[in-house]
């Protein structure tokens, strides 16, 4: 059984903030890729929703890599059979940012 996907809050803006970064910095051709790589790792979660690797101690928090610059921290909920996305990250910034989602 496939499991059900929810932003949170957190996910849509730091999804937008990477959206945002690439615009200067890449093509419209590579942004147009990232989409597409997020849409086929959401995809693939729905059914492996334990790809990812387990991120630090908290229970049922996972980090799956995107790209080698971005990776998506998400929530396990196995009884309700749902993915709680919770950040994207840029792999290049101070691991501090986000230590609240990995502790």
């Amino acid at each position: 059984m496939s499991y059900s996907i929810t932003w949170m809050p957190e996910a849509f803006k730091t999804f937008d903030d990477r959206i945002q970064y690439l615009q200067i910095h890449w093509t419209e051709k590579e942004i147009r890729n990232f989409q597409l790589r997020v849409q086929e790792y959401l995809e693939t979660l729905k059914d492996e929703p334990f790809i990812g690797h387990r991120a630090g101690r908290v229970k049922n928090v996972y980090i799956g890599l995107i790209l080698k610059q971005v990776s998506l921290i998400y929530r396990i909920k196995p009884i309700k059979k749902e993915i709680e996305l919770l950040i994207f990250i840029d792999n290049r910034q101070d691991p501090r940012k986000i230590k609240k989602y990995k502790s």
